[in-house]
């Protein structure tokens, strides 16, 4: 995917895929501005990337995105760096893995915050300059579980399901000014050991097992999906979700 000249705001993306997504965009030839509330990994990141390739071609923002000031100071500080913000991709997320009998409000409302809040706030906060513009695009990641649940992350999927409306509603309400709102929904991605544990490999074993591409998800896989939407090559698509679990789920 050839991006050269575009310019991308990411948020989460110090680390996990997020990291994956960043490194992918930059070798696709786009500049990226990297928000996270994890600073240290941040500049680590960024640095690494720009030590590599010998110019300054991301640079990263420590953000809480739940936060609607730090969210205005985080989009004008993209746009000194960048000059323009193409893109905006949602990737914040948060999931910790909780049995509903235990899920308490506190815990509920800061995970529904950082799902949904966050590109809600985000998307408002850059769409004056792309409005400005006159073209945009927000990409927001959202996950497969939407389709199917899962019982010990009810607080998380019910966030994503509204990160879905979201997508939908503000595709209608942007795309008059040119910007297109879609949303990319992985599945469970083996290389997070984290993640591992919470599933168990027992459960992993048989996601992959009642899929139609039969190997563990990969951030590779996800890394062109992402690029596409972000592209002038997605100009004419707004409002969708891009599954990318194998054929895990089908809707």
């Amino acid at each position: 995917m050839n991006l050269e000249g575009t310019n991308v705001l990411l948020t989460g993306g110090a680390k996990g895929l997020g990291s994956h997504y960043c490194q992918y965009l930059v070798a696709s030839g786009a500049k990226v501005f990297v928000a996270d509330i994890d600073e240290e990994a941040g500049d680590i990141l960024t640095k690494s990337i720009n030590d590599t390739l010998g110019e300054r071609r991301c640079e990263s923002f420590r953000v809480d995105t739940t936060n609607e000031k730090e969210t205005v100071a985080m989009t004008e500080a993209a746009l000194s760096f960048l000059g323009s913000i193409d893109a905006l991709v949602n990737n914040v997320g948060f999931y910790p893995h909780t049995q509903f009998q235990q899920l308490n409000f506190d815990l509920w409302r800061r995970v529904i915050s950082v799902n949904l809040d966050s590109p809600f706030l985000c998307s408002r906060a850059v769409v004056p300059a792309m409005s400005k513009a006159g073209r945009g695009k927000i990409v927001n990641i959202a996950t497969n579980l939407v389709w199917s649940g899962l019982p010990e992350l009810v607080h998380y999927v019910a966030a994503k399901a509204g990160v879905v409306g979201l997508t939908r509603s503000l595709a209608r309400a942007l795309g008059p000014m040119g910007i297109t709102v879609n949303a990319l929904a992985p599945g469970a991605v083996a290389p997070d050991p984290s993640r591992l544990d919470d599933i168990g490999l027992e459960r992993l074993e048989q996601m992959v097992s009642h899929q139609c591409i039969q190997w563990c998800e990969r951030p590779e896989d996800l890394e062109g999906p992402l690029a596409f939407l972000v592209s002038r090559d997605s100009d004419f698509i707004s409002g969708q979700v891009l599954t990318v679990d194998g054929g895990l789920t089908m809707h």
